[in-house]
């Protein structure tokens, strides 16, 4: 207690008012440093970002990847190099054996076209009639149809071909109206040029026609005509511009075009080519068939009264 005594006499001894002073600032120093830390810890702190780089190993530090290895184990499959080649053509094979059938259907209507897949066939079979195109198994039977022609069709049965003619006609292994639907199918397609509706055609050939009823021989003014022989058989009539190009390029001809046919009659044959011929003066409109880089091209265009 005596050591408490003298500790209290002493304090009570110091100067109050210096030593309240230095308590004072001793706390507000603590307050600051305190409130430092809470404002800096709200205050964001910008941190520099770093690209994220894969730790390697002391296994793949000194191993290397060989590329080529890879490129051969065909991760994700090889290129087919017949890709891009065109595929070939289905070889069609031309029926010569076809004997008239023994099954018990009526052909009873045809629909034959130069368009592949295009052919109709009405069949009676069982007292009903039916519409098959090519390649439909027919109604009561086992065969299938495979071409229509004119007057017969010619159908699949059991693995061998077979004739069914149109009703009312008979048998015959051969027919014209076959062989001129097969020429019709090997020819080349036509492009066709109409100029039937073009006015200024028109008013050069409305001139030139008065022109040429007057005078025949003006016509080599406008056009160059002459025969195309081989062997002795005429092929067409070549056409090149005369003196005045200006109608033979406006109707749509070009240098060397190869007449063949006028509004059906044949060319080639003298007999129709004279008669299609008599019947210029009284045409009005006319179709001329010229071959041209071995391609069929039709002209049209009126031909004004």
């Amino acid at each position: 207690m005596d050591l408490l005594d003298k500790f209290l006499a002493r304090l009570a001894g110091l100067p109050h008012k210096p030593l309240s002073m230095v308590t004072f600032g001793v706390g507000l120093v603590a307050v600051l440093y305190i409130a430092a830390g809470i404002t800096w810890k709200l205050i964001p702190i910008s941190e520099s970002t770093v690209a994220w780089e894969p730790t390697r190993s002391a296994a793949q530090k000194g191993a290397q990847v060989n590329v080529s290895e890879l490129n051969q184990l065909a991760l994700f499959g090889r290129l087919d190099s017949n890709a891009n080649k065109p595929k070939p053509k289905p070889v069609e094979v031309e029926i010569t054996d076809a004997p008239k059938t023994s099954l018990s259907i009526q052909l009873t209507g045809v629909v034959a076209s130069t368009a592949e897949q295009n052919g109709l066939a009405v069949i009676e079979s069982r007292g009903s009639q039916e519409t098959y195109s090519l390649g439909d198994k027919i109604k009561g039977t086992s065969a299938s149809l495979k071409e229509v022609y004119a007057d017969r069709i010619i159908i699949t049965n059991s693995g061998r071909y077979e004739t069914l003619m149109l009703d009312g006609l008979k048998y015959t292994s051969k027919s014209n109206a076959n062989q001129q639907l097969q020429q019709a199918k090997s020819r080349p397609k036509v492009s066709r040029v109409d100029q039937r509706k073009n006015s200024r055609v028109a008013e050069q050939l409305s001139a030139s026609r008065e022109e040429l009823i007057a005078d025949p021989t003006k016509i080599t003014d406008f056009i160059a005509i002459s025969p195309v022989k081989r062997k002795g058989q005429i092929l067409g009539y070549r056409l090149n511009p005369g003196k005045d190009a200006k109608l033979f390029q406006q109707a749509g001809f070009l240098r060397n075009d190869l007449a063949k046919s006028i509004n059906g009659y044949d060319l080639t044959d003298m007999g129709q080519a004279l008669e299609v011929m008599a019947q210029i003066p009284e045409l009005t409109e006319i179709s001329l068939m010229v071959e041209r880089d071995e391609q069929l091209i039709e002209i049209m265009f009126s031909l004004p009264q």
